[in-house]
């Protein structure tokens, strides 16, 4: 690199380490919106395997709000820059705006990983009955999942309780290879527990999770979830709304 004080220096007298930090401290949506076919020598550092595994196309603002990207963007990354990526990616992050472009028109043969953000309860229930490729990626790809439900109310209320759990077991049941799982449901900044031991008849059974991060509504759910259901479980974080007296015995193993 020439520092000589009569030539301005520019991006592209950079050594290649110092380009990758700068790609890294960027928003991946703006790397590859902005670098992709710039030239040949930046094609191979954001197509690089080990920055382009983690798939995020959200954005996320300084109060830590995750939206979705513009319809033009997603129109470049899913026309001109997915087609030359999918089968690097192992890890890839969904919203409810991106989700039928990015999931369910390509395939991920290296996809174990898949964070769903920002989804409306009814959304994704229907996702998680109705779409054949969500199913077979549940069954047969994926071993980390995070799924983040956003709720327009918070009314703590029985059917509430209900149809979360339903969206719970249904995950479970789908999941043949899945080790790790966080599962939230928010309205607007706060989290809403979820009450496991109130719901006796939820089949929330998993043989192959070894770790789960959840938020529930009493220490009784807690001991719930170790009551053997999770049989592989050696890692539990938990919030838990109250820690009260025990409402019942329970077969804690």
């Amino acid at each position: 690199m020439n520092t000589s004080p009569n030539k301005d220096i520019n991006i592209f007298d950079l050594p290649n380490e110092i380009l990758v930090i700068i790609f890294n401290k960027l928003n991946m949506i703006d790397a590859l919106y902005s670098l992709v076919d710039v030239n040949e020598r930046f094609n191979r550092l954001v197509f690089d395997r080990l920055y382009i595994h983690n798939l995020d196309l959200t954005v996320k603002s300084s109060s830590n709000y995750i939206s979705s990207i513009n319809n033009q963007m997603l129109d470049e990354v899913c026309e001109k820059i997915l087609p030359r990526i999918y089968h690097q990616v192992n890890k890839l992050t969904v919203e409810p705006h991106s989700i039928e472009r990015l999931l369910f028109t390509t395939g991920y043969p290296q996809l174990d990983s898949l964070s769903f953000i920002n989804f409306q309860k009814e959304t994704f229930h229907q996702y998680l009955t109705g779409n054949t490729i969500l199913r077979f990626l549940l069954m047969d790809q994926i071993k980390h999942l995070v799924v983040e439900i956003k709720n327009e109310t918070t009314a703590a209320t029985e059917l509430s309780y209900k149809n979360t759990l339903n969206i719970l077991s249904l995950i479970l049941f789908s999941s043949k290879r899945l080790t790790h799982l966080i599962f939230s449901e928010w309205s607007s900044e706060e989290p809403l527990a979820i009450s496991i031991f109130n719901h006796p008849t939820a089949s929330c059974v998993s043989s192959t999770v070894t770790q789960l991060e959840i938020y529930i509504d009493t220490f009784d759910d807690c001991l719930y979830l170790l009551d053997g259901r999770f049989e592989c479980l050696t890692t539990l974080i938990v919030n838990i709304r109250k820690i009260s007296m025990s409402k019942s015995n329970i077969d804690n193993t």
